[in-house]
């Protein structure tokens, strides 16, 4: 089991070169059978990005998800109560911004590691991360 952080999530679903082999490995080890989490706080960054013109989705971030969230390995995670308290009490130094926040209580709370290029959760030494 494994979390893909936004950025992740969308060059492996699009086959884009930036993400790393490494990262790549461990999300097709993951495939078939296995579990690929996605924080729902990737619907709001897709969501996001697409209305700034920062990705170029070809259809709605709604539809994009969709058909992201009915490939067979992927499960969504939403943001309960669990892990808005686990995001507000991780241990110091946290990452800053309330998505890094969300990310590493998600891995945290699953026990399981992070795929992200975000030099910041690779530095926070409360989080495996995978790059």
């Amino acid at each position: 089991m494994i979390l893909l952080d936004t950025p992740s999530l969308i060059w492996w679903v699009n086959r884009n070169a930036e993400l790393s082999v490494p990262a790549l490995g461990v999300i097709e080890q993951e495939r078939p059978g296995g579990t690929i989490l996605v924080s729902a706080i990737a619907a709001w960054e897709v969501a996001l990005w697409a209305a700034q013109g920062r990705l170029g989705l070809r259809m709605e971030p709604a539809k994009w998800l969709s058909l992201v969230a009915a490939l067979p390995e992927v499960r969504f995670i939403p943001i309960d109560n669990d892990i808005a308290l686990a995001a507000a009490a991780l241990p110091e130094p946290a990452p800053a911004a309330l998505p890094a926040r969300i990310l590493a209580a998600t891995a945290r709370n699953a026990g399981c590691p992070l795929v992200t290029r975000d030099t910041e959760l690779q530095a926070y030494i409360h989080v495996k991360t995978i790059w």
